[in-house]
């Protein structure tokens, strides 16, 4: 097990974890996602060495100590339990609301993962009957997969350009991280109070006008500004998903746009043969 990092100090906790297929993918797409990220100071994990028994609590452990997960779905994803075994706690940390999920797809279509085709579900039907007696496993990992694959992410397919891709993704995670580090912050209703002097059974707090001041009218103003913190929360992680969608969008834009420059130039050169 081997621990990619770079940064300026001991870092607190994994900001990435790389879910992938790791005979597919280690030495050539994740290796120069990995390098990216490296490269701007973002602090990963990927699973580097030959897994053995004790392997998947370690990753585990991993898995509670990120912020962010990148999960990376490849045609032979499904080969792996341990892929699938690691899907199964990133969905339970994001569903508990300490994890952000960014599913890419690479090669692969999000209907393909989510309703299992070709040979993505073929070697997922194969898990199953492998692990046929154990099936709320199994059922559990078709349910991850499934609500994994709806979320908003990024698609790669076999005319996109490597390089930008890997800029992509880089682009969302600081952003991810952007947001976690320096998050909305509602200041306390009320004036500033002076708090040295304390007394009496209600506990007054006096303020600059001397005037005591009522715990219980405060506490109800906590609970209003607790309210519209959890409220900017829900509406700040819409806000991203619509982002990895939008950015999902523009790189599909590119591409089409891409095929229709190369198409155009065909079409002019069939005339000019004319």
């Amino acid at each position: 097990m081997e621990v990619h990092s770079r940064h300026l100090g001991p870092p607190l906790q994994h900001q990435v974890f790389v879910n992938f297929r790791g005979e597919e993918l280690r030495c050539g797409f994740v290796s120069h996602l990995v390098e990216a990220l490296q490269r701007h100071g973002i602090n990963v994990f990927i699973d580097s060495l030959e897994r053995k028994g004790e392997d998947l609590i370690n990753l585990f452990a991993r898995i509670e100590e990120s912020t962010i997960a990148l999960v990376i779905f490849s045609e032979r994803y499904t080969e792996s339990i341990w892929c699938l075994d690691e899907l199964l706690k990133i969905k339970q940390r994001a569903d508990q609301g300490f994890l952000k999920v960014i599913p890419i797809f690479f090669n692969v279509e999000p209907v393909t993962v989510k309703q299992l085709r070709g040979a993505f579900g073929d070697q997922f039907r194969d898990r199953e009957w492998e692990y046929r007696c154990d099936k709320p496993r199994t059922d559990r990992w078709k349910e991850a997969l499934s609500s994994v694959s709806c979320k908003a992410g990024l698609a790669f397919d076999k005319r996109s350009d490597e390089s930008k891709f890997v800029r992509i993704i880089l682009k969302e995670v600081e952003k991810e991280l952007q947001l976690q580090v320096n998050p909305v912050v509602i200041p306390f209703p009320g004036t500033r109070r002076d708090i040295s002097s304390l007394g009496g059974k209600g506990m007054h707090i006096r303020g600059s006008t001397q005037e005591p001041v009522d715990l219980s009218r405060e506490s109800f103003r906590v609970h209003d500004n607790s309210s519209i913190s959890n409220q900017i929360s829900v509406f700040s992680k819409a806000y991203m998903d619509i982002e990895h969608q939008n950015n999902y969008l523009r790189a599909q834009l590119l591409e089409l746009s891409e095929r229709l420059q190369s198409l155009n130039s065909i079409i002019e050169m069939s005339l000019n043969f004319r």
